[in-house]
Protein backbone atom coordinates (compact mmCIF):
# COMPACT_ATOMS: atom_id res chain seq x y z
CA UNK A 1 0.00 0.00 0.00
CA UNK A 2 1.60 3.69 -1.13
CA UNK A 3 1.08 6.12 1.73
CA UNK A 4 -0.60 8.91 1.08
CA UNK A 5 1.74 12.15 0.78
CA UNK A 6 0.10 15.40 0.41
CA UNK A 7 0.57 17.56 -2.55
CA UNK A 8 2.17 20.54 -2.60
CA UNK A 9 0.15 23.79 -4.58
CA UNK A 10 2.29 26.84 -5.92
CA UNK A 11 -1.13 28.95 -5.74
CA UNK A 12 -1.80 28.10 -2.58
CA UNK A 13 1.26 28.72 -0.55
CA UNK A 14 2.04 32.07 -3.11
CA UNK A 15 0.57 34.43 -0.25
CA UNK A 16 2.22 33.03 2.72
CA UNK A 17 4.95 33.11 0.94
CA UNK A 18 4.99 36.84 -0.04
CA UNK A 19 4.04 37.66 3.35
CA UNK A 20 7.70 36.59 4.28
CA UNK A 21 9.46 37.66 1.26
CA UNK A 22 7.41 39.46 -1.32
CA UNK A 23 6.33 39.01 -4.42
CA UNK A 24 9.99 38.80 -6.32
CA UNK A 25 11.29 36.91 -3.38
CA UNK A 26 13.47 39.32 -2.33
CA UNK A 27 13.84 40.27 1.48
CA UNK A 28 12.72 44.26 2.02
CA UNK A 29 15.64 46.00 4.00
CA UNK A 30 15.26 49.83 5.60
CA UNK A 31 18.38 52.04 5.85
CA UNK A 32 18.34 54.39 8.79
CA UNK A 33 17.14 57.99 7.52
CA UNK A 34 20.36 59.89 7.24
CA UNK A 35 18.30 63.27 8.39
CA UNK A 36 20.14 63.92 11.34
CA UNK A 37 23.55 63.43 9.80
CA UNK A 38 22.78 66.40 7.08
CA UNK A 39 21.21 68.45 9.73
CA UNK A 40 24.49 68.20 11.99
CA UNK A 41 26.07 68.90 9.03
CA UNK A 42 24.24 71.96 8.33
CA UNK A 43 25.00 73.76 11.67
CA UNK A 44 28.76 72.92 11.50
CA UNK A 45 28.19 75.20 8.24
CA UNK A 46 26.21 77.61 9.67
CA UNK A 47 28.99 77.81 12.80
CA UNK A 48 31.97 78.09 10.63
CA UNK A 49 29.95 80.48 7.90
CA UNK A 50 29.20 82.76 10.50
CA UNK A 51 32.45 83.04 12.67
CA UNK A 52 34.45 83.41 8.83
CA UNK A 53 31.80 86.56 8.53
CA UNK A 54 32.17 88.28 11.77
CA UNK A 55 36.03 87.59 11.81
CA UNK A 56 35.70 89.38 8.68
CA UNK A 57 34.24 92.20 9.64
CA UNK A 58 36.08 92.82 13.25
CA UNK A 59 39.38 92.60 11.07
CA UNK A 60 38.43 95.15 8.76
CA UNK A 61 37.11 97.30 11.87
CA UNK A 62 39.85 97.10 13.50
CA UNK A 63 42.37 98.17 10.12
CA UNK A 64 40.16 101.18 9.30
CA UNK A 65 40.68 102.50 12.57
CA UNK A 66 41.74 105.22 13.06
CA UNK A 67 40.65 106.59 10.06
CA UNK A 68 43.04 108.11 7.73
CA UNK A 69 43.20 109.95 4.29
CA UNK A 70 44.79 110.38 1.66
CA UNK A 71 45.98 107.76 -1.35
CA UNK A 72 48.91 106.00 0.66
CA UNK A 73 46.26 105.25 3.23
CA UNK A 74 43.23 103.60 0.82
CA UNK A 75 45.91 101.49 -0.59
CA UNK A 76 47.41 100.11 2.46
CA UNK A 77 43.79 99.31 3.40
CA UNK A 78 42.31 97.92 0.41
CA UNK A 79 45.31 95.77 0.23
CA UNK A 80 44.27 94.47 3.55
CA UNK A 81 40.99 93.71 2.27
CA UNK A 82 41.66 91.97 -0.99
CA UNK A 83 44.21 89.77 1.08
CA UNK A 84 40.97 89.01 3.59
CA UNK A 85 38.45 88.70 1.44
CA UNK A 86 38.62 84.83 0.78
CA UNK A 87 37.39 84.42 4.69
CA UNK A 88 34.44 86.22 3.50
CA UNK A 89 33.50 84.20 0.05
CA UNK A 90 34.20 80.99 2.34
CA UNK A 91 31.90 82.63 5.27
CA UNK A 92 29.40 83.69 2.63
CA UNK A 93 29.50 80.07 1.08
CA UNK A 94 29.02 78.11 3.93
CA UNK A 95 25.89 80.10 5.21
CA UNK A 96 23.86 79.86 1.83
CA UNK A 97 24.76 76.42 1.89
CA UNK A 98 23.27 76.07 5.49
CA UNK A 99 20.14 77.95 4.85
CA UNK A 100 19.50 76.27 1.61
CA UNK A 101 16.58 74.28 2.65
CA UNK A 102 15.04 78.11 3.56
CA UNK A 103 14.69 80.42 0.60
CA UNK A 104 13.72 83.26 2.81
CA UNK A 105 17.17 83.01 4.68
CA UNK A 106 19.20 82.00 1.94
CA UNK A 107 18.36 84.77 -0.37
CA UNK A 108 19.22 87.88 1.73
CA UNK A 109 22.87 86.46 2.17
CA UNK A 110 22.70 85.89 -1.48
CA UNK A 111 21.99 89.43 -2.18
CA UNK A 112 24.81 90.06 0.30
CA UNK A 113 27.45 88.12 -1.86
CA UNK A 114 26.05 89.78 -5.07
CA UNK A 115 26.70 93.25 -3.70
CA UNK A 116 29.98 92.76 -2.36
CA UNK A 117 30.76 91.28 -5.95
CA UNK A 118 30.07 94.28 -7.09
CA UNK A 119 31.67 96.21 -4.57
CA UNK A 120 34.77 94.28 -5.16
CA UNK A 121 34.50 95.30 -8.63
CA UNK A 122 34.50 98.95 -8.16
CA UNK A 123 37.42 98.93 -6.17
CA UNK A 124 39.68 97.87 -8.66
CA UNK A 125 39.27 101.14 -10.49
CA UNK A 126 39.82 102.81 -6.70
CA UNK A 127 43.10 100.98 -6.71
CA UNK A 128 44.37 101.67 -9.96
CA UNK A 129 43.54 105.33 -9.56
CA UNK A 130 45.55 105.31 -6.14
CA UNK A 131 48.21 103.61 -7.30
CA UNK A 132 49.03 105.92 -10.11
CA UNK A 133 48.66 109.11 -7.49
CA UNK A 134 51.25 106.98 -5.39
CA UNK A 135 53.53 106.86 -8.44
CA UNK A 136 53.32 110.45 -9.53
CA UNK A 137 54.18 111.57 -5.57
CA UNK A 138 57.03 109.25 -5.70
CA UNK A 139 58.59 110.46 -8.27
CA UNK A 140 58.18 114.04 -7.55
CA UNK A 141 59.36 113.57 -3.82
CA UNK A 142 62.83 111.65 -5.45
CA UNK A 143 63.08 114.55 -8.17
CA UNK A 144 63.06 117.21 -5.32
CA UNK A 145 65.57 115.51 -3.59
CA UNK A 146 67.72 114.84 -6.02
CA UNK A 147 66.98 118.90 -7.08
CA UNK A 148 68.10 119.51 -3.45
CA UNK A 149 71.19 117.52 -3.93
CA UNK A 150 72.10 118.88 -7.12
CA UNK A 151 71.69 122.35 -5.78
CA UNK A 152 74.18 121.89 -2.71
CA UNK A 153 76.50 120.23 -4.84
CA UNK A 154 76.66 123.99 -7.14
CA UNK A 155 77.13 125.67 -4.21
CA UNK A 156 79.88 123.69 -2.92
CA UNK A 157 82.06 124.82 -6.21
CA UNK A 158 82.19 128.42 -4.79
CA UNK A 159 83.34 127.63 -1.18
CA UNK A 160 87.02 127.48 -1.13
CA UNK A 161 87.39 125.00 1.80
CA UNK A 162 85.98 122.13 -0.77
CA UNK A 163 87.43 123.53 -3.75
CA UNK A 164 91.00 123.71 -2.60
CA UNK A 165 90.66 119.34 -1.98
CA UNK A 166 88.29 118.82 -4.88
CA UNK A 167 88.87 119.40 -8.57
CA UNK A 168 85.96 120.01 -11.42
CA UNK A 169 85.58 116.38 -12.78
CA UNK A 170 85.00 115.60 -8.55
CA UNK A 171 81.96 117.98 -9.15
CA UNK A 172 80.95 116.45 -12.50
CA UNK A 173 81.07 112.93 -11.00
CA UNK A 174 79.07 113.69 -7.93
CA UNK A 175 76.36 115.51 -10.22
CA UNK A 176 75.96 112.72 -12.62
CA UNK A 177 76.14 110.16 -9.30
CA UNK A 178 72.84 111.98 -7.71
CA UNK A 179 70.86 112.11 -11.02
CA UNK A 180 71.85 108.00 -11.73
CA UNK A 181 70.61 107.43 -8.23
CA UNK A 182 67.22 109.47 -8.86
CA UNK A 183 66.58 107.53 -11.93
CA UNK A 184 67.22 103.94 -10.15
CA UNK A 185 65.03 105.06 -7.08
CA UNK A 186 62.27 106.72 -9.44
CA UNK A 187 62.42 102.49 -11.65
CA UNK A 188 61.83 100.91 -8.55
CA UNK A 189 59.26 102.95 -7.22
CA UNK A 190 57.43 102.50 -10.24
CA UNK A 191 58.43 99.19 -10.37
CA UNK A 192 56.84 98.16 -6.94
CA UNK A 193 53.42 100.23 -7.18
CA UNK A 194 52.88 98.74 -10.41
CA UNK A 195 53.44 94.62 -8.96
CA UNK A 196 50.88 96.15 -5.51
CA UNK A 197 48.07 97.94 -8.07
CA UNK A 198 48.31 94.44 -10.01
CA UNK A 199 48.02 92.20 -7.14
CA UNK A 200 45.49 94.21 -5.68
CA UNK A 201 43.28 94.32 -8.79
CA UNK A 202 43.62 90.98 -9.72
CA UNK A 203 42.61 89.54 -5.79
CA UNK A 204 39.69 92.08 -6.16
CA UNK A 205 38.14 91.26 -9.62
CA UNK A 206 38.56 87.07 -8.70
CA UNK A 207 36.92 87.86 -5.55
CA UNK A 208 34.30 89.74 -7.20
CA UNK A 209 33.72 86.83 -9.72
CA UNK A 210 33.41 84.79 -7.77
CA UNK A 211 31.15 86.42 -5.06
CA UNK A 212 28.52 87.12 -8.38
CA UNK A 213 28.43 83.87 -9.00
CA UNK A 214 28.04 82.51 -5.61
CA UNK A 215 25.06 85.01 -5.08
CA UNK A 216 23.84 83.69 -8.65
CA UNK A 217 23.99 80.11 -7.32
CA UNK A 218 22.12 81.26 -4.19
CA UNK A 219 19.48 83.03 -5.57
CA UNK A 220 18.68 79.56 -7.87
CA UNK A 221 20.04 81.13 -11.09
CA UNK A 222 21.77 78.13 -12.34
CA UNK A 223 18.95 75.73 -13.51
CA UNK A 224 17.48 76.18 -10.52
CA UNK A 225 19.41 73.21 -8.83
CA UNK A 226 20.22 72.91 -5.06
CA UNK A 227 22.56 70.96 -3.68
CA UNK A 228 21.03 68.75 -1.02
CA UNK A 229 23.22 68.18 2.75
CA UNK A 230 19.89 66.46 4.05
CA UNK A 231 19.07 62.76 2.69
CA UNK A 232 15.43 61.84 2.63
CA UNK A 233 13.35 60.40 5.13
CA UNK A 234 13.69 56.78 4.78
CA UNK A 235 15.44 54.55 1.64
CA UNK A 236 14.56 51.25 0.97
CA UNK A 237 16.99 48.86 -0.91
CA UNK A 238 16.25 45.17 -2.17
CA UNK A 239 18.83 42.64 -1.45
CA UNK A 240 18.81 39.69 -3.09
CA UNK A 241 18.55 36.19 -1.35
Amino acid sequence: MVPWIPSWDPAVSLPFTEYFIGKDETPMVSIPSQTSSGWGAQIIARIVGFTCLFGFLADMVALTLPLGAGAAWRVGLLQQLGDRSIVLLFGLALIILSFWDSPQLRKPFAYISLATGVLFLLLCILVIRDSLALQSQAVDRISQEAQQLQTQVEQSKTNPEITANATPEDFAQALTAIESQADTLKQNAKTTLTKTSLAGTSNFVVMGIGLLSLGRVGLGGVGGMAPRVSGGSRKQRRVSS
